[in-house]
């Protein structure tokens, strides 16, 4: 599905500009995610998170598409439960500084949705059950936003700073109760980028 997606993605920025001003991108963030599960309770986590790009799809407007993989030990009661994150986000990026062609400075804000799993296991590894007969195994939808400072030292070679909020959709009053909140991902780090002209 996602290489029919990524294909079909490529074919109509050929046909709405030509080829040689659209820019593809491909590289790694090293970031601190910090989860809010409530307003009294975050946990921190560095990690690495990957994401491909393309510049220019409209003119100063471009297309990125991430993913990490990320865990928490979160204490409850006498328990340490883990919960895993795995959130995919799709943003559209806004180049602010058309009007300075400077090819090695970048400045975008972002904006886009995501869909966002997450897990929650004891410490055996098993599926933890608030309900009998229901793991903690979902699937949330969510909004990220945020921006990205980019400097381009070499042609082909991008160093990026990137900080984003994801708010995650994912209280179930009915199945975790009334004090179930939606989640919070804020991640801020580092990235290295390789620019496919």
């Amino acid at each position: 599905m996602f290489p029919a997606f990524l294909s079909s993605l490529v074919m109509l920025t050929c046909l709405i500009q030509g080829s040689n001003k659209v820019q593809f991108s491909i590289g790694a963030n090293y970031s601190s995610y910090i989860l809010y599960q409530d307003a009294e309770i975050s946990k921190d986590q560095w990690n690495i998170g990957g994401e491909i790009a393309i510049h220019n799809f409209i003119p100063n407007i471009g297309l990125k598409l991430r993913g990490s993989k990320l865990k928490y030990d979160i204490p409850f009661d006498q328990y340490t439960y883990i919960y895993e994150y795995i959130p995919l986000t799709l943003c559209a990026s806004f180049n602010i500084l058309p009007f300075l062609k400077l090819d090695w400075l970048h400045v975008s804000p972002e904006t886009g949705f995501g869909l966002y799993f997450w897990k929650g296991f004891d410490e055996s590894g098993e599926f933890i059950e608030f309900v009998p007969g229901e793991p903690v195994d979902e699937k949330d939808i969510g909004f990220v936003g945020g921006f990205t400072l980019q400097v381009k030292p070499f042609k082909f070679i991008a160093l990026e700073y990137v900080t984003r909020y994801n708010y995650i959709a994912s209280a179930d009053i009915y199945k975790y109760g009334f004090e179930d909140k939606d989640e919070k991902l804020w991640e801020n780090g580092i990235g290295l980028k390789i620019i496919i002209p």
